[in-house]
């Protein structure tokens, strides 16, 4: 397994999941034409990954925007973390701009549905 990294478009997110570190990124725009091309290897990367992570995962999610095909990919991606059982080694940052309510109640959302520490970090802008 190696690292999963994939650069931004003006249609998809950047993606920077780094294995030897357990930090993983994902951040920019998410309105790819085809989620489910776009999203498997990213799923598929976090599967694998799960089954052998680091002590400590730090997935940073800093999404300026994202369309409801890409929610569903992004709750995948949530609970394939939920699998990583060790207590407190997953934790999950949710950046959102200062005026931009409707990503901070998407990120809401998440928080319900992960077992995962889940912060909120509010910046000026993405």
């Amino acid at each position: 397994m190696k690292n999963l990294k994939i650069e931004s478009t003006s249609k998809t997110p950047q993606i920077d999941f780094n294995l030897d570190s357990g930090e993983l990124l994902i951040s920019g725009i998410s309105v790819p034409e085809n989620a489910i091309e776009f999203y498997t290897p990213v799923i598929e990367w976090l599967i694998n990954y799960a089954a052998n992570p680091k002590n400590k995962t730090v997935l940073n999610l800093k999404l300026s925007y994202l369309n409801t095909s890409s929610l569903q990919f992004l709750y995948d991606a949530l609970k394939e973390l939920d699998e990583i059982v060790a207590p407190d080694s997953v934790i999950i940052n949710w950046y959102y701009s200062e005026d931009d309510e409707d990503m901070k109640e998407t990120g809401e959302d998440f928080k319900e549905v992960t077992s995962s520490e889940f912060n909120f970090v509010e910046v000026d802008e993405l």
